[in-house]
């Protein structure tokens, strides 16, 4: 398959899907489709690893690995070409490092962020279905010809803003070339199994509109919310400027969608609860946050509703009795 990339714009809106410089929606091959096409490798008869059309059924981006231990180079450069020739061999487009460079230097706080947040964000800014990140461990035991390797791979859908897969494996004694293959039979298994996630839709409206919508405690986007989720039992979290946040937990079935709608209560909460993000990302750099004032909700300020949501680092003070904290 060719290696050239397809052009790539930045998405509209947070609620809206990235869109092909030629104005397809690419998510239209994504959910479903993607899930198929890939689906179809894994059955018999399916011809191989590889999908016989000429294009590529998905976009996946890369990030930097994790490496622990007594890895050189030139062992590194082989692991993350295992992982890149895997991903190729599902007919997967890879978004390049030229793209990736300068979103890392105008966010370098997304560098060495493995929070859901951030792997979103960056599939959002890159036009990529999915984002793959794995970690290597290796030592070298004194009775060993070859390394112990601790192997994970975690796999974002972005579409749906959650991990799809997150496999972890040992391999003990293994030469280079036996961790490589097992590195990359862990890529496509995680990708194909996020592709058979089943899902649904998550719809939400508020009156006001504007509100900040939390799944699992991952900030996902502004009401109105309409989005792709997976199927089973999520908590949802919706905070608004002026109003009390209101909780609750929404049931995902298999092709349904879940619509709900909630009357904001006017007033601030009971205790004021700081709700601290892991990540530092700036409230003017959130997707949202330029949604909603192009439409005029100024929701996705610092402060809600006698909540103030904050930021912290590593190293930082504890933190107090009332703070809620986000992975």
């Amino acid at each position: 398959m060719s290696s050239t990339l397809r052009p790539r714009v930045r998405p509209r809106s947070g609620n809206a899907l990235p869109r092909l410089a030629g104005g397809a929606a690419r998510p239209a091959r994504g959910a479903l489709a993607l899930a198929a096409l890939l689906l179809g490798l894994a059955l018999p008869g399916a011809g191989g690893t590889a999908w016989a059309g000429p294009e590529p059924v998905g976009t996946a981006l890369v990030l930097d690995p994790t490496i622990i231990g007594p890895l050189p180079p030139a062992g590194q450069a082989a692991m993350r070409d295992s992982v890149n020739r895997a991903l190729r061999e599902l007919q997967l487009e890879l978004v390049g490092a030229a793209e990736l460079e300068p979103v890392i230097a105008g966010e370098p706080q997304l560098k060495d962020c493995g929070s859901e947040l951030c792997f979103e964000r960056l599939g959002r800014l890159l036009a990529s279905q999915l984002v793959l990140r794995y970690r290597l461990k290796v030592s070298q035991p004194e009775d060993q010809k070859h390394l112990d390797w601790h192997l994970n791979v975690e796999l974002l859908d972005v579409e749906v803003g959650a991990f799809g897969a997150r496999l972890t494996q040992d391999c003990k004694d293994c030469s280079s070339a036996k961790a490589e293959s097992r590195l990359a039979s862990m890529v496509k298994s995680a990708v194909l199994q996020s592709a058979a996630l089943p899902r649904g839709v998550l719809e939400l409206r508020t009156d006001p509109p504007g509100a900040i919508v939390f799944i699992d405690g991952t900030e996902l986007g502004i009401t109105p919310y309409k989005r792709s989720i997976f199927v089973g039992k999520h908590k949802v979290v919706v905070r608004h400027t002026g109003y009390r946040s209101q909780q609750l937990e929404a049931s995902i079935s298999e092709g349904k969608k879940q619509h709900l709608e909630l009357k904001m209560l006017a007033g601030s909460e009971p205790t004021t609860v700081v709700v601290v993000e892991r990540e530092r990302t700036p409230v003017y750099k959130k997707w949202w946050f330029w949604t909603a004032i192009g439409g005029g909700v100024l929701a996705a300020g610092a402060i809600t509703a006698g909540i103030v949501i904050g930021t912290r680092g590593t190293g930082s003070p504890p933190l107090p009795a009332n703070t809620l904290m986000f992975p």
